[in-house]
């Protein structure tokens, strides 16, 4: 089992630019296994919950115009697509942290 001090050592070692591949060898060599040297370099994530919120938005606006002056409701659709999005990566992320 590998422990925090270890895995906040090796985020400092990747921060100053060692190579993944050589810090992943040294891990290796010093007995951790393949399961405890993934816990270390998990893949970022990024959080696009923003970006969901503000094209549900311009899309919702967008559609409400076009559903008064030609009767289409496709970008209505589009708007409640990614508000549903939206909705899932914010509970997700609410697990995670959890």
């Amino acid at each position: 089992m590998i422990t925090e001090e270890k895995i906040k050592s090796v985020q400092k070692q990747l921060r100053r630019g060692e190579p993944q591949g050589e810090i992943k060898n040294e891990l290796r060599r010093e007995g951790y296994s393949e399961e405890d040297i993934e816990m270390v370099f998990v893949a970022h994530k990024p959080d696009m919950r923003s970006w969901y919120l503000v094209c549900s938005i311009i899309f919702f606006v967008v559609g409400a115009c076009l559903l008064v002056t030609q009767g289409s409701f496709l970008f209505l659709v589009f708007a409640a697509a990614m508000y549903s999005v939206y909705y899932i990566e914010k509970e997700r992320i609410k697990k995670k942290s959890a």
